[in-house]
């Protein structure tokens, strides 16, 4: 359970984002969520206080550093305290051969799906250190530890950097009692995957395209994994967790709860003599 804790989670009115407040509420924490739509803060703020009133939302575009300086602001001001930070705040951006996009597309991908995470966690690490423990996590996404993303070079590029990231800062932050880790999803069924398929199979390319109809039909994984993952991860159960990717499909947090030593490579990204591989371990 999470009674008393605090947390801030980008992009969470709606899809996974609100799946993760959700879930966190339903744990007994208080969170601020942020949008860049006023109707879809609104709506989902209205679901979460149905009972109480334990969240608090602010219009939000990650990619402005004063924006999410405000928001890290806004946050202690409402809730005292941030224990909690996940970034979750993504886009697709240009879904094309790379030669075809336009290059201020990507380069706005990058400020949202990186530097959003970058600017909302050099705010909010001032006031973790203060309290003297704190819990980030970052949503990586499809492809990063896999295999690439063809005609996704924007988005692709900037998750292999938020997993990077994640690694650097969990190193700096292990001795302050903060906990960085990063979690892929898996195939969800949320805003992006019919924003990919109205792209076309054209543009996308024709398997990525199948498989994200085939995807919306059969109705994807569930929002909820993620959602579980994330929970176990912010708890006090998994302080010994850091620096890691892990799987919301194949490192459930039931399996994660049995293995209480973490090698160095453990659910790391690493490449030795041109292989990629995780550490194993039974």
């Amino acid at each position: 359970m999470l009674s008393n804790e605090t947390a801030v989670i980008t992009g969470g009115a709606r899809g996974i984002g609100f799946e993760i407040a959700k879930e966190l509420v339903d744990q007994g924490a208080k969170v601020v969520i942020c949008s860049r739509t006023k109707s879809d803060l609104e709506k989902a703020l209205k679901l979460l206080n149905r009972k109480k009133e334990v969240a608090y939302g602010r219009i939000c575009d990650v990619s402005s550093p004063r924006d999410c300086k405000k928001l890290i602001t806004f946050a202690q001001k409402k809730l005292r305290k941030v224990d909690i930070l996940v970034n979750n705040a993504g886009i697709y951006g240009p879904i094309d051969s790379f030669e075809k996009i336009n290059i201020n597309d990507f380069q706005k991908t990058i400020e949202i799906n990186l530097m959003g995470m970058v600017y909302c966690s050099y705010f909010v690490i001032p006031i973790m250190k203060r309290n003297g423990n704190g819990k980030i996590i970052n949503l990586c996404g499809a492809g990063v530890g896999g295999g690439t993303l063809p005609k996704f070079a924007a988005y692709f590029t900037s998750k292999f950097a938020v997993a990077g990231f994640t690694e650097v800062l969990s190193d700096e932050l292990k001795e302050k009692n903060i906990q960085v880790n990063a979690i892929s999803p898996g195939p969800v069924n949320t805003y992006l995957n019919k924003y990919l398929i109205e792209q076309g199979s054209e543009k996308s390319g024709k398997e990525i395209y199948e498989n994200a109809v085939k995807q919306q039909k059969d109705g994807g994984a569930s929002p909820q994994l993620a959602a579980e993952l994330v929970a176990y991860l912010v708890s006090p159960e998994a302080n010994h967790i850091t620096g890691r990717l892990l799987s919301a499909k194949w490192n459930p947090s039931e399996k994660l709860k049995n293995i209480t030593e973490f090698g160095s490579n453990l659910y790391k990204l690493r490449k030795i003599n041109e292989e990629q591989y995780y550490e194993k371990k039974e």
